[in-house]
């Protein structure tokens, strides 16, 4: 993805925290890179004119957090309650897929996932893996 988000001027960075080695939990790795590869996308697709996307991994209550935060544009709280929804899009070309998709792969792994409004621009994906 690295390379797709460099075309689009979009910056990804990277924040891995050293607590995770601690934390062992059984994951589908297609699914995981699935799930990331959907975030990552969307959060692109947030920022037409290029911008930053941080990618965490942090332990978390009983799991894991992967949190993804764009510098797009934000996205008002109707769309935000119907972001999960299979079939929902803002977009002209979507499916409405893909956050189904990645909230299901959440779930499997015993987690979840929630959207959050950053201050004062972009938003905050993050899918918590758990026991």
């Amino acid at each position: 993805m690295r390379r797709e988000l460099a075309q689009a001027g979009v910056e990804l960075v990277l924040a891995v925290s050293p607590e995770v080695n601690e934390v062992t939990l059984p994951v589908d790795e297609a699914q995981i890179r699935q799930a990331l590869l959907n975030l990552l996308r969307n959060a692109r697709e947030a920022m037409p004119s290029g911008g930053r996307v941080v990618v965490r991994l942090e332990p978390a209550e009983s799991g894991l957090d992967l949190v993804v935060d764009d510098e797009g544009v934000g996205m008002p709280a109707t769309t935000r309650e119907r972001l999960f929804e299979p079939f929902f899009t803002t977009k002209q070309h979507g499916t409405g897929l893909g956050l189904a998709i990645t909230r299901q792969i959440a779930e499997a792994h015993g987690g979840g996932i929630r959207v959050e409004s950053r201050d004062p621009r972009g938003t905050r994906i993050v899918m918590h893996l758990g026991q």
